[in-house]
């Protein structure tokens, strides 16, 4: 499955980066993209995960890597 979000509240491309490898290091995510000029995230995760828990995950990896972020679902 693939996951459309956007990531806004990050300060700087290098902390984009860092929390991309957190992000994919979650279980069940193959792959995590930000693109931090569009502040938009790209998840690539296993079909059988529930999407809002996979996306509380993130959120709560974000909110500990930094305050202020946040990651919501694109309708």
């Amino acid at each position: 499955m693939k996951l459309r979000c956007d990531i806004k509240g990050l300060d700087c491309p290098h902390c984009a980066l860092s929390l991309e490898k957190k992000i994919a290091a979650l279980d069940g995510i193959k792959n995590a993209n930000i693109n931090f000029p569009l502040q938009s995230l790209v998840i690539e995760a296993d079909d059988n995960l529930d999407e809002d828990e996979l996306i509380e995950k993130v959120q709560k990896v974000s909110d500990d890597f930094e305050d202020g972020i946040s990651v919501n679902l694109r309708d």
